[in-house]
């Protein structure tokens, strides 16, 4: 049986992710405690008793998401003994999926997040800028609209490809106005705004590129031990150093995710690394006749613990 795991972006996080886990689980216990003491945050009280708005913040949601799939992940991998054979993330998922794929540490990988979604936040305070999913419209029609309405001062690009007909445009405000507007005239597109924390994934993210290349000078990627699908040129990588420049490139392009599951269409089960089930439906779209997991207590891992062994024996009978 081939494992892939993926693991969720911005927008995942709720007030009590994990909380069940936390309570059970030494391993999660000491990654709360470990982060917490990292970065001066309480994240016992970030994730199970501040509001959604807190938690939603973005180096509050960059990091807190990355601290439960990494601490589930090990509880996978340590507890049950469970290895997948690809990783990949959707969004800031893919930070986690490197901590994964064994090149990254988690308290390096927790403050190049914090880092750069700090200085995200700077950069956001001046820009006019605005994110914007389009659904019922095709990829190559939308970016058209964005390089029709674009000029070389203010622009919109497809900054997520998530499935065949349904895209994520960001940019200048102003610009993905014109196309959300044209998108919806001409194509009767339905369309939903989304906030900036999701990243702009274009050449406006230049700065945070630097100044998280400062930094990542400073960091020891490993080999990885499990191979990384990217999800900015959609092949796989081990090598230390590709797995730093892709980090660099995920910031500032955009992101096929659509073009990522259809690669793994060779693997048999699919499991989400929580917090939530975000990435269920596109999978379960594309792939009908797999199996689909999203693990977020220990309920799920138990179901997945049960699949894995039921296949391990039926392969030994065969």
């Amino acid at each position: 049986m081939k494992i892939a795991m993926l693991f969720p972006g911005y927008g995942s996080q709720f007030v009590g992710m994990g909380k069940e886990l936390y309570d059970e689980s030494r391993i999660m216990q000491e990654y709360f405690e470990q982060a917490s003491n990292c970065l001066d945050i309480n994240f016992v009280k970030l994730c199970f008793a501040s509001s959604d708005l807190e938690l939603a913040k973005i180096n509050h949601a960059y990091t807190s998401i990355f601290l439960l799939g990494a601490g589930i992940y090990k509880i996978l991998r340590e507890d049950e003994g469970i290895v997948p054979d690809i990783v990949t993330g959707y969004n800031i998922g893919a930070f986690t999926a490197i901590h994964a794929a064994g090149s990254l540490n988690f308290v390096d990988c927790l403050y190049m997040l914090n880092k750069s979604s700090i200085f995200y936040e700077e950069l956001l305070a001046g820009l006019d800028v605005s994110v914007v999913e389009i659904k019922g419209v095709d990829a190559k029609t939308v970016k058209e609209l964005c390089d029709q309405y674009s000029t070389n001062d203010s622009f919109a690009v497809v900054g997520v490809y998530v499935t065949a007909d349904e895209t994520i445009v960001a940019g200048h405000a102003s610009v993905v106005e014109q196309v959300e507007a044209a998108a919806k005239e001409s194509y009767d597109a339905k369309t939903e705004s989304h906030g900036v924390e999701v990243g702009l994934h274009s050449s406006l993210m230049k700065p945070v590129v630097d100044f998280v290349k400062l930094y990542l000078e400073k960091v020891d990627f490993q080999d990885a031990a499990i191979p990384f699908l990217s999800t900015t040129e959609v092949h796989t990588i081990k090598a230390g150093q590709s797995l730093r420049a892709n980090a660099l490139e995920h910031v500032s392009s955009p992101l096929k995710w659509h073009q990522a599951l259809d690669y793994l269409h060779d693997y048999d089960i699919f499991v989400e690394i929580g917090p939530g089930t975000t990435l269920q439906e596109n999978i379960k779209a594309l792939y009908p006749d797999k199996q689909v997991l999203s693990i977020n207590n220990q309920k799920d891992i138990d179901q997945l613990v049960q699949i894995v062994t039921t296949a391990e024996v039926k392969t030994e009978e065969d």
